[in-house]
């Protein structure tokens, strides 16, 4: 009877936790393949997903930060919408998309570029609703630079 018992209790919880993997898996994938279609070569280790945030660390050359910055934000919008769109109770659909661009100044020198959005405004980005040059302004109002 306890055997029968520990045997349910595991199953159940693996049962959850892989239901909560393939979400993230999804979404990853989602992500990788928007990023890819722009010859940006993502692993999954750039990104950290948190109940209310994803984030994702990317790095540029030195003329193009805005490019990958609007790529991080649409890819994150993306994977949202197909999310929202698979209707699974399990979906991955963070409030927040963090994008951060390492860009070099020198040689083995980087500065820091952050910006944040709300996931709404990613969508918008990624449907082509909202225009690239107008949400880079409203980026750029709050961008950090480290």
């Amino acid at each position: 009877m306890e055997t029968r018992k520990y045997i349910l209790t595991v199953s159940f919880f693996f049962f959850i936790i892989s239901n909560t993997l393939i979400a993230n898996y999804a979404f990853k994938k989602k992500v990788k393949s928007v990023c890819s279609s722009y010859r940006i070569v993502v692993q999954s280790s750039q990104f950290l997903l948190e109940p209310n945030q994803f984030s994702i660390n990317l790095e540029s050359g030195r003329n193009n930060f805005e490019m990958f910055m609007l790529v991080g934000f649409a890819s994150a919008g993306q994977a949202i919408a197909h999310q929202k769109q698979m209707g699974l109770s399990n979906a991955y659909t963070p409030k927040n998309i963090k994008v951060s661009v390492a860009v070099p100044i020198a040689k083995g020198e980087f500065n820091t570029f952050l910006a944040s959005c709300d996931s709404e405004i990613a969508i918008s980005l990624a449907n082509g609703t909202l225009d690239s040059s107008e949400f880079m302004q409203n980026i750029m109002k709050n961008m950090e630079i480290q």
